[in-house]
């Protein structure tokens, strides 16, 4: 019954004409009042609104059967409702929150007030039910729970932040600090994780850290911590995408399920994955300004939460930070090593300077003067080329900036062995185009360190190839002398170490030339290595390709 039907059939309850037309058309809530049958005796235009349906489906019906729902679409048992006991019982009701159907299927929270309505004769108690909108409270309701719970979650990754920075700054050991981060994520933000670290080269992979989720900790699996084998330049896997410089990597379910991945041709690097499995998973750089030291994997089991963008974010924070605390604490310890090594490379020669001199003090009659200068000034050259050379590797390692342009390698070299007089004869093997972006001076530097270094263990002859491989201009330096041992292929490129070989060749080096060397082929996102040769030394730069031409 609405505004439009016939009065009569409701003034015989004792409502005047003007109480009803106000009932209708004044509230701005729902109200429909049921009868003394518990059917619905009337409705106002409001509620056929809020409801989404007209007053000849509402009344005559059984309110409880066709409005009535707990939140999740459930009927509610009749002996259950609240607002029955207005009808039932003759109490007054209040709900903050009850739910109703809507015509078109749908859930509309309302709040209600009922009570209970005397209708004509004493026996004929009916209700009246006002019920009002929920919707926008509810949307209110929401909103700041949703902020609520970014606030908390973005609280949780802060405190996770500063944990981190915390855990990594406890410890100038690379490993162990990496150890303790990982059994701090796992299993606080994943089920498994691994962390792996480039080696001195650029190019092998050490994996330092595997921890796996055991009840509320997470446990060292010890048995997978070992050298790996280096990737394939072509490899497009996503650690070896990270390694050279890439972004952090998700994965999800679908990507799991179906990627089979270049790497795992390696079964060493296979196992932990084939073992523990993942049901999604991130590839994050341990990354510096500048250069990539290794990357962090985490993975979550199917029981989990799959990552999603704002994970990705945040572990590659974490990653990051992690990176920095391992150039940290390299630099530190190779600071430390500077420093001793620097110590006795300059006190050598100035106590053989100082003793001179003090013998030319005590003893001027024995002493030639013109002599005791000449060596003087020798020394000084030499202190003077050792300084010179710790200002260049100064300012290598700092990562100053450095004008790059095109330059054709290729070119270069054929310009630097012309310029360069020597006994042992050099036949270069340069192809065209091969070119590079770079700084021109450091790109001669290492070109003239690795030519001085060839010809001086070359017997006979010193060959050098330039070209292109799959995206990189090799450089390569063989010459046929003694050659270089296995064992020794990384000690060459620190400071200060000189091989018997080279003492005896040449006494008066720093033992700088082939540190600066790697370090302005790392500065250039190069690599130089040396390689297996069946005779003499074999040493490979690689620097990225650019199309860019001179």
């Amino acid at each position: 019954m609405t505004a439009g039907d016939d009065l009569e059939d409701w003034a015989r309850y004792g409502f005047s004409e003007e109480l009803v037309r106000a009932l209708f058309h004044g509230l701005r809530v729902g109200l429909y009042v049921v009868s003394h049958t518990g059917k619905i005796l009337l409705v106002n235009p409001y509620a056929e609104r809020l409801l989404d349906r007209p007053a000849r489906q509402l009344i005559g019906a059984d309110p409880h059967d066709l409005l009535h729902r707990n939140a999740d679409g459930s009927p509610v048992p009749r002996e259950d409702c609240q607002i029955l006991a207005a009808f039932s019982e003759g109490v007054y009701v209040r709900s903050e929150e009850a739910w109703f159907t809507r015509g078109s299927g749908g859930l509309v929270p309302v709040g209600v007030m009922a009570a209970p309505l005397p209708l004509g004769a004493k026996k004929d108690m009916g209700s009246v039910v006002l019920f009002y909108d929920l919707s926008r409270h509810k949307a209110v309701e929401h909103k700041q729970a949703a902020a609520l719970a970014a606030l908390e979650k973005l609280t949780d990754r802060l405190s996770l932040m500063a944990e981190t920075s915390t855990v990594l700054a406890s410890t100038l050991k690379v490993d162990e600090a990496l150890r303790r981060l990982s059994r701090l994520l796992v299993p606080r933000l994943a089920d498994w994780a691994i962390i792996d670290l480039l080696g001195p080269s650029g190019d092998g992979v050490d994996r330092v850290a595997v921890v796996v989720k055991q009840g509320r900790s997470g446990v060292e699996c010890k048995q997978w911590e070992e050298p790996l084998p280096a990737f394939p330049e072509t490899s497009q896997a996503p650690m070896a995408r990270v390694l050279r410089g890439g972004p952090a990597v998700l994965f999800g379910p679908e990507d799991l399920a179906e990627r089979v991945d270049p790497e795992e041709c390696s079964v060493q690097r296979r196992r932990p994955y084939e073992e523990l499995g993942a049901h999604s998973l991130i590839v994050a750089p341990l990354r510096t300004p500048r250069r990539v030291l290794g990357a962090l994997t985490l993975a979550r089991y199917e029981t989990s939460p799959v990552y999603d963008s704002a994970d990705l974010s945040l572990i590659g924070d974490i990653a990051s930070r992690a990176g920095l605390a391992v150039d940290n604490a390299d630099m530190f310890e190779e600071q430390s090593r500077f420093a001793s090594s620097t110590s006795h490379e300059l006190r050598t020669p100035l106590a053989g300077l100082r003793a001179r001199l003090e013998e030319a003090v005590l003893y001027p009659a024995d002493v030639d003067p013109h002599e005791t200068i000449r060596e003087a000034l020798a020394v000084t050259d030499r202190l003077e080329t050792i300084v010179d050379d710790l200002l260049v590797l100064a300012r290598l390692r700092a990562g100053g900036p450095a004008a790059y342009e095109a330059v054709d390698v290729g070119a270069l070299v054929m310009k630097e062995v012309t310029a360069m007089a020597g006994c042992v004869p050099v036949h270069v093997d340069a192809g065209r185009d091969v070119n590079v972006l770079g700084n021109r001076i450091q790109l001669i530097r290492v070109i003239d360190n690795l030519l001085v270094n060839a010809r001086r263990h070359a017997d006979k002859r010193v060959e050098v190839t330039v070209g292109r491989v799959e995206g990189s201009a090799v450089i390569i330096m063989c010459d046929d002398g003694a050659g270089i041992a296995p064992q020794d292929r990384e000690r060459v490129f620190e400071r200060f170490v000189r091989l018997d070989e080279g003492r005896r060749r040449e006494p008066g080096g720093t033992g700088l030339g082939l540190a600066i060397s790697r370090d302005i082929a790392h500065a250039h996102n190069g690599t130089l290595t040396i390689e297996d040769s069946p005779r003499g030394a074999r040493f490979v730069l690689r620097l990225p390709l650019t199309d860019r031409r001179p």
